[in-house]
Order: structure tokens, then C-alpha cells, then sequence
């Protein structure tokens, strides 16, 4: 038991670090974004309407609008310890997960997801019939 301590130790204070990275992204996420580029199913989202898209995150719930109309809300779990890190988002009236993976630099937000209930994503990239959506958001300037 005396050599498990060590090893118990050593797991409690990584599951805690993993805890305090997720806090601290979701910290920076907290605040208004707009979407500066994004593409679905490898078709560039027009420039216009992707101005017009709002993300709005309050602790871990997000909500998305354009021109002040709620298209989607939901609570996010981030795990930053995986490589891409990993973002999943359990939007309101849906019963499956949405799997994604995200990058956070200063005032950047990217992510990158498919439809409810599909694989996550390995890498920032659509194509023709995937499913997969990308956004580049920029923090709202206070």
C-alpha cells in the first residue's frame, strides 16, 4: 500500500491539473465573439453572414445568434488535455453530444465539429460531404 501513495498522488494531482487547464480555457472563452471565417463541408461561409454570427459564453454555457436570433445553445466540456484539444456541446433539446476539437490563442477561437453523435474531428479542416463545420471566432472588443 506504502508504494501506491506515490502513484495515487501523482494521478489525483494530474486529474486536478487537467480540472485547472479546462478552467482556464473556459475562462478565456468567457465574452462575445464574432465569427471572422469559417466553412462547412468545405464551402467558405460568405463573409456577410459569417460578421452577422455572435457567440455568446456565460461560465459553460454557450449561445450563438445572428442578428440578435438564437440559432443554437448549449454547455460545453473542454478537455485541453487532448491533442487536438477536445471541446463536446450538448445543445438544448438534443440528447447527443456534439464532438469537436478547438484552439485558443489570445483573442482566437477555433473550432471544429460534425453533426450530433458523429466522431470528433482530428485536424482544423472540411471537406465535400463530411459533415464538418470550422469557425474562426475573434473576441468581441470591450
Amino acid at each position: 500500500m506504502k508504494r501506491l501513495l506515490p502513484v495515487l498522488a501523482v494521478a489525483l494531482l494530474l486529474g486536478a491539473d487537467k480540472k485547472d487547464d479546462a478552467k482556464k480555457d473556459l475562462d478565456k472563452l468567457q465574452g462575445e465573439w464574432t465569427l471572422v471565417s469559417g466553412e462547412r463541408e468545405g464551402q467558405t461561409i460568405p463573409e456577410d453572414i459569417a460578421k452577422s454570427l455572435k457567440r455568446t459564453v456565460k461560465g459553460n454555457k454557450a449561445t450563438v445568434t445572428r442578428d440578435g436570433e438564437t440559432l443554437a445553445q448549449g454547455t460545453m466540456t473542454l478537455d485541453p488535455a487532448k491533442k487536438p484539444k477536445a471541446i463536446d456541446i450538448k445543445l438544448e433539446g438534443m440528447d447527443q453530444l456534439i464532438h469537436g476539437i478547438y484552439e485558443l490563442k489570445d483573442d482566437t477561437f477555433k473550432i471544429c465539429y460534425g453533426m450530433p453523435g458523429t466522431e470528433r474531428p482530428k485536424e482544423f479542416a472540411t471537406t465535400a460531404g463530411s459533415g464538418l463545420t470550422l469557425g474562426v471566432w475573434k473576441k468581441a472588443k470591450k
